[in-house]
C-alpha cells in the first residue's frame, strides 16, 4: 500500500494527465503526477519505504525536491520549502521528509508528487507517455485509510481529471474494489 504524502484529506489542484498543452514541451502526454494545494510549510511524509536523494533545481523545474527509491517504487516530492532528510538516508513509510513550498517552477504553494514503478533499479513503463510516471490515486491511501481518488477534494480546475481515461499502461486499476 502507498500512503498519501500529506496528512488529512488533501485538495488536488491538478490531476495526473491533465493539461496536455502545458506538458507537451517536456515530452509528456499531460501532467506527470498530482499537485496538492497546501500551505507552505505543511509536513510531507514518505509514501513508501526507500532511500532518499535530495535535489535542488533552484528557480526551475521542481525546485527543492526529494526522490525516494524503494525496490519496487519511486516517488518524487517537489516544490518543497525545506528538505528534512539527507542524501542516502533510508526512510520508512510515514516518516517526515520535507515541508511543502513553492520552489522551482511553481505559481502557488503546493506539493507535486510523481510516482513510478521500479524493477531492479529501473523505471518501468518508460514509454507510457509520462516517462514511467503513473496515476496511483486508486491504490493510494489517505492517513484515514480512504482511497485518494474517491475521497480527496478536487478544485474546479482538477475535477475534469476524475472523468479522464488512460491506456492500461498509464494507470494502475483498482482491482480490489476498495
Amino acid at each position: 500500500m502507498i500512503l498519501s504524502p500529506l496528512p488529512g484529506t488533501p485538495t488536488v489542484t491538478q490531476g495526473f494527465g491533465q493539461n496536455k498543452e502545458i506538458y507537451q514541451q517536456y515530452g509528456y502526454l499531460g501532467h506527470n503526477g498530482f499537485d496538492f494545494g497546501v500551505p507552505e510549510g505543511t509536513k510531507v511524509f514518505a509514501p513508501h519505504d526507500g532511500v532518499c536523494t535530495v535535489k535542488d533545481d533552484g528557480a526551475v523545474n521542481y525546485g527543492k525536491y526529494v526522490v525516494i527509491d524503494g525496490p519496487t517504487r519511486r516517488s518524487l516530492l517537489g516544490h518543497c520549502s525545506l528538505i528534512l532528510v539527507k542524501n542516502g538516508q533510508s526512510v520508512s513509510q510515514g516518516d517526515p521528509v520535507a515541508l511543502s513550498g513553492k520552489t522551482g517552477n511553481s505559481t502557488a504553494p503546493h506539493l507535486h508528487w510523481t510516482f513510478k514503478l521500479m524493477s531492479n533499479g529501473t523505471v518501468q513503463n518508460k514509454t507510457n507517455g509520462y516517462d514511467g510516471a503513473m496515476d496511483c490515486s486508486e491504490v493510494t491511501r489517505l492517513w484515514q485509510q480512504q482511497n485518494v481518488h474517491a475521497n480527496a477534494q478536487y478544485t474546479d480546475a482538477a475535477k475534469p481529471y476524475l472523468s479522464m481515461t488512460f491506456a492500461a499502461n498509464q494507470v494502475i486499476k483498482n482491482t480490489t474494489g476498495a
